[in-house]
């Protein structure tokens, strides 16, 4: 079973479109999959069609301890989910002891899964850090811009601190790069440039801009439901591959 959080301390890269339409590939790819939707804004939730406002219990009562995770677990289609709603706040368990390992120990024995993916905040506080306690791996969605791609150091900062102190065995498994198109400049230079700092790290597939992942969600469909066609399809399915390709295990 590879756990992997999709994790970047900036919004608006493309962090929950990635870990909605992987888990979604990987579906398709008759893997069993869990996503775990551990950020406050439930957008992982909302894109696969639930409205958290709706549902009674939520990642949030999981990790206070409240009910287990499996009778929250949501079946979509043998997809499954752990959603999440706006009352899941960092601040609620600064003051408890252990609180980066919430997570760890609320899923502890857990199986029957091939990946478990986590869809965490755009930040790196105590939920984001309970992610990567948990995972063995990170993907870092990029998008491939100027600041993005400045931004991304201190997560791997953060990740060089989580791996001193709380989980030793994770590593960043790839770079995604994001909203890429061919024709601007700047885009080519950044992927350029992470190749060159970071050799080995960025996925070869990167995911074109295509308004059709941003519509997507507005029907609480993946892209594969949506347009199976689109090149946001054809780009997740690729990358999924070769995720499937770097089994680290």
């Amino acid at each position: 079973m590879r756990i992997i959080a999709i994790s970047n301390n900036k919004g608006g890269v493309g962090k929950t479109t990635s870990t909605v339409n992987i888990a979604a590939a990987l579906q398709i790819l008759g893997k069993k999959v869990l996503v775990i939707d551990i950020d406050h804004q439930a957008q992982s939730t909302y894109h696969f069609g639930y409205n958290p406002n709706n549902l009674t219990y939520s990642v949030y009562n999981v990790l206070k301890g409240e009910i287990a995770y499996k009778d929250v677990i949501i079946d979509r289609d043998g997809l499954h989910i752990l959603p999440s709603k706006n009352e899941l706040k960092d601040i609620e368990f600064i003051p408890l002891p252990a609180k980066e390992f919430l997570l760890k120990e609320a899923l502890e024995g857990i199986s029957g899964y091939d990946f478990i993916l986590i869809d965490c905040p755009p930040s790196l506080g105590i939920l984001t850090l309970n992610a990567l306690t948990f995972a063995h791996e990170i993907l870092v969605p990029l998008q491939v811009q100027f600041l993005p791609f400045h931004g991304m150091y201190n997560l791997f900062e953060a990740v060089q601190m989580v791996k001193r102190r709380l989980n030793k065995e994770v590593e960043i498994t790839g770079i995604i790069g994001t909203m890429f198109n061919p024709k601007k400049q700047i885009n080519v230079e950044v992927i350029e440039e992470t190749k060159k700092r970071l050799p080995g790290k960025l996925f070869e597939t990167l995911i074109r801009e295509n308004v059709l992942l941003q519509e997507a969600p507005s029907w609480g469909k993946t892209i594969f439901e949506y347009k199976p066609n689109s090149n946001g399809a054809v780009d997740y399915m690729n990358l999924t591959k070769e995720i499937l390709e770097k089994d680290v295990n």
